[in-house]
């Protein structure tokens, strides 16, 4: 009986919307698996690491820094980008979905990026 009228609550205060439906057998099953990184050659921790820490800036700030020190990288150090993931993800989704690589091959920079753990983002260059 309580089952009943606590169904009936809850679709009196939220609705009958697909989020209490999730479970149900005509929801969408698919799992999206992220692929897994392949370690290359240039995916190598150097010896002279190159921390920079971006928890402090704003996306454009944080954009035009790490650009900056990839430019101004040596071929025999790796910059270790620390941007964090609990507070937004907009600084490390700029590094790791492409936009990075892009706005670098734009600058004629050539190297590698690649993350190990999801507060840390690497850099080598090639």
């Amino acid at each position: 009986m309580s089952n009943q009228r606590d169904r009936k609550m809850r679709r009196f205060m939220h609705g009958r919307g697909k989020g209490w439906n999730t479970k149900g057998s005509k929801s969408n099953q698919q799992r999206h698996a992220v692929p897994a990184q392949t370690m290359n050659q240039h995916h190598i921790k150097r010896l002279d690491i190159n921390k920079v820490d971006l928890h402090n800036h704003g996306l454009h700030q944080a954009k035009k820094r790490i650009k900056e020190e990839c430019k101004y990288a040596g071929k025999d150090e790796t910059i270790q980008f620390c941007h964090g993931f609990n507070s937004g993800t907009q600084i490390r989704d700029f590094i790791r979905n492409g936009q990075l690589q892009q706005a670098l091959n734009d600058m004629g920079i050539e190297g590698a990026i690649w993350h190990t753990d999801p507060g840390n983002t690497w850099f080598n260059r090639t």
